[in-house]
């Protein structure tokens, strides 16, 4: 696996363009494959993988961030984004949480209270790779499961003039921080009803991070009106829609009855899945129809 190191974020040019001086990153065809990225971002060392298709010199692709569940470093295989990637001609992005937060490995979803800033980590490897890559800045994409699933939530609201669309997979809202995006961005989220680690219906006792109430408030911030479109999409799945929301976004709902706490279509299969969808290739079909707002 390559190396790709620099000394400083702060040596990297203004977001969403080349440093004065280099290469124009669509002036050739980039190198495809795998390597990893390391960079320093609040005086430590963050990592991350990059997955580059094979791409002719001046095609602006897509961008998906992936991001790992708590516990470790396993989105990539387990998801199979990267193969989607090199199918659809999309480059995907893993970031690594940092082992040492309270001796787990997971996203820190409440930042204000201290603890590794993900979000700035995030916007750093965002200008790193649009700086080095030739990479469409319109359609930028963020999808995770479990709590990566709400760290894509997050990326919505903090850097909505980043993302044109995010999705979250069993994704945990109880604990995320207020909400503000400065932009419409279309979200699609994926339940399964029986899930035991992130309720559908919340915490109890009061319901927190409930799924439906989510999916409301981020309906109210995209301004979308009218009812859902709703079909049955796969035994045991239906798929809610609304899509008469500001400025071509959309908000998308599937859910899985009887769905436990898993990526459906993951790979391996987690053990006891039931559902007959791929999560994975109905979140990129979402993620890929949509650019940034405005």
């Amino acid at each position: 696996m390559a190396i790709l190191a620099i000394a400083a974020v702060q040596l990297l040019a203004a977001p969403r363009a080349a440093a004065q001086g280099a290469p124009d990153p669509c002036a050739q065809a980039p190198t495809p494959g795998e390597s990893e990225v390391t960079l320093l971002s609040e005086g430590v060392e963050r990592t991350a993988t990059l997955f580059v298709p094979p791409a002719s010199a001046g095609q602006r692709l897509p961008l998906l961030v992936g991001l790992h569940g708590a516990g470790g470093k396993f989105f990539q295989p387990y998801s199979g984004f990267s193969v989607l990637a090199e199918a659809e001609g999309f480059i995907a992005l893993y970031p690594d949480p940092l082992d040492s937060y309270e001796g787990r490995t997971f996203w820190n979803l409440d930042e204000a209270a201290g603890g590794p800033q993900d979000v700035q980590f995030i916007s750093e490897l965002l200008d790193y790779v649009e700086a080095s890559l030739c990479v469409n800045s319109s359609r930028v994409y963020a999808a995770g499961v479990s709590n990566g699933g709400g760290m894509a939530a997050i990326l919505a609201c903090q850097l909505s003039d980043r993302f044109a669309a995010i999705a979250s997979i069993a994704g945990g809202y109880a604990d995320l921080p207020p909400c503000q995006p400065t932009n419409p961005v279309s979200v699609v989220e994926v339940h399964g009803t029986a899930d035991a680690v992130v309720p559908y219906n919340g915490k109890p006792p009061d319901g927190a991070g409930a799924v439906l109430p989510w999916l409301a408030a981020w309906r109210a911030r995209d301004g979308c009106q009218g009812p859902a479109a709703v079909s049955r999409i796969a035994p045991r799945v239906e798929r809610f829609e609304w899509s008469d929301c500001a400025d071509g976004t959309t908000v998308e709902h599937i859910e899985i009855f009887g769905g436990g706490h898993q990526l459906p279509g993951g790979l391996p299969p987690d053990p006891g899945q039931t559902s007959t969808v791929s999560a994975p290739w109905l979140v990129w079909s979402f993620l890929r129809q949509h650019s940034q707002a405005g």
